[in-house]
């Protein structure tokens, strides 16, 4: 089977090495180039603990709160589109509880193959720099503590058998001395890990040219077009490549390209903001996660990256001083003693956003061969190898597990007039 893959992020490059593992004939086709987008400054984490919808109860209101202050860790813009209304009373459904459950329990179930699924890529000779490192939550104030908490103990509930402990701030700072006094305790999630995003895209990337895939760069896809039984995927130049399937791994701008086949796919740009310092003495040795501002800090071999925030219907990557101080600060003033050091790598990307929180995997109704891996929103490495593993098994082995029946496109998409891209370019 020949397979044209759109988009080489983590998430397409995963699925393009997940085929060609299966002596698929595979081609990628990147616009920018392959890592340049949402995976070129991520937290890189392969994190089950935050395998969670992002909408669910209590967002709502939480949401409201962070609209009038522009460096908290949601944001609307306040130039709304239409669609992006649209799509916004669809998080707000998707926000009950019970609708919240289901999605918590599919992406328990996915984040449970994830750590299996970068041991068998590592397995294949894929070569990337990788840390296991429990994940530590710090928490400041007794509210804090007991949502953590409460969260864990809903894991549980939802199937998930990862191992969490409530730890004083002793215990804690024992293992992260530089946190601060304020410090009452928090709570250590084990079997998690963690990255570095750009160490993955390229290590895959290499993997996948030595396996004889053929990888265009710098080639936006402008349109999809049937030829018989046939997919042509055309770019700029005007010479069409024919192949039998198609993946859309292309992030917020796979909405486009389904647009002109009166497919509308709710999907919604979430920009998100890094700052990455070299590693200094003083920095933090575990990584952490900042429950009340949304903040993680990934600890690599040369790096320390702070990441966070979610701005939605952002129009651009433009940098926000304001919302990289606003992380930055989060860090400092959960890590006091941090001698930050003055020159950072500031970086934006787009994530994409679903209206429940669940990525698209698997084939777009009415299109037969075209098949959609996106929306990861903030999973997109924790679920890059396992998505890839799931959209192999679905392409060439007909494959309809309930895992992948929950991350069904259909169950969002609807014909009518098309709109494009809801929210933004990646």
């Amino acid at each position: 089977m020949r397979v044209i893959v759109i988009g080489g992020g983590a998430v397409g490059l995963c699925v393009a090495e997940a085929l060609s593992a299966r002596d698929c004939e595979v081609m990628v086709i990147e616009r920018d180039r392959c890592g340049a987008g949402a995976s070129a400054g991520n937290a890189g984490w392969i994190t089950p603990s935050l395998a969670t919808p992002v909408p669910g109860p209590g967002v709502i209101a939480a949401s409201l709160r962070w609209l009038v202050d522009p460096s908290g860790p949601l944001w609307i813009r306040p130039t709304l589109s239409p669609a992006l209304l649209e799509w916004i009373a669809r998080f707000a459904l998707s926000s009950r509880r019970s609708v919240y459950q289901r999605g918590l329990v599919a992406l328990q179930r996915a984040s449970a193959l994830a750590r299996p699924a970068f041991d068998a890529l590592a397995d294949r000779g894929v070569k990337f720099e990788r840390h296991a490192d429990p994940l530590l939550y710090p928490c400041f104030d007794l509210a804090e503590l007991e949502h953590v908490w409460r969260v864990a103990e809903e894991l549980g509930q939802a199937g998930s058998d990862q191992q969490f402990e409530r730890v004083s701030a002793e215990h804690l700072r024992s293992l992260e001395p530089g946190l601060g006094p304020d410090l009452i305790g928090g709570v250590i999630a084990h079997g998690e890990g963690r990255v570095r995003p750009e160490s993955l895209t390229v290590g895959v990337h290499r993997a996948i040219l030595a396996q004889g895939v053929e990888v265009r760069e710098g080639a936006p896809v402008t349109r999809l077009t049937r030829a018989g039984r046939e997919w042509l995927v055309h770019g700029p130049g005007g010479a069409a490549r024919e192949t039998d399937a198609v993946v859309i791994a292309g992030g917020v701008d796979s909405a486009r390209l389904l647009a002109p086949h009166g497919v509308r796919l709710p999907l919604a740009a979430a920009k998100g903001y890094s700052r990455t310092y070299p590693i200094d003495p003083s920095g933090p040795r575990q990584p952490l996660y900042l429950e009340n501002p949304k903040v993680a800090i990934s600890v690599y071999a040369e790096a320390v990256r702070v990441s966070g925030t979610l701005e939605l219907g952002a129009q651009g990557l433009a940098l926000s001083a304001r919302r990289l101080a606003a992380i930055a600060g989060a860090a400092q003033r959960a890590l006091p003693g941090w001698q930050m050091p003055a020159q950072s790598r500031d970086w934006a990307g787009m994530r994409s956003l679903t209206p429940d929180g669940l990525p698209y995997i698997g084939p777009v109704p009415g299109l037969d061969g075209v098949h959609l891996t996106t929306g990861h929103a903030t999973l997109g490495i924790t679920l890059a190898p396992v998505t890839g593993e799931l959209m192999a098994e679905r392409l060439l082995d007909g494959a309809q597990s309930e895992l992948l029946s929950a991350f069904d496109p259909s169950r969002a998409m609807r014909a009518g007039t098309a709109k494009a891209k809801i929210g933004g370019a990646r």
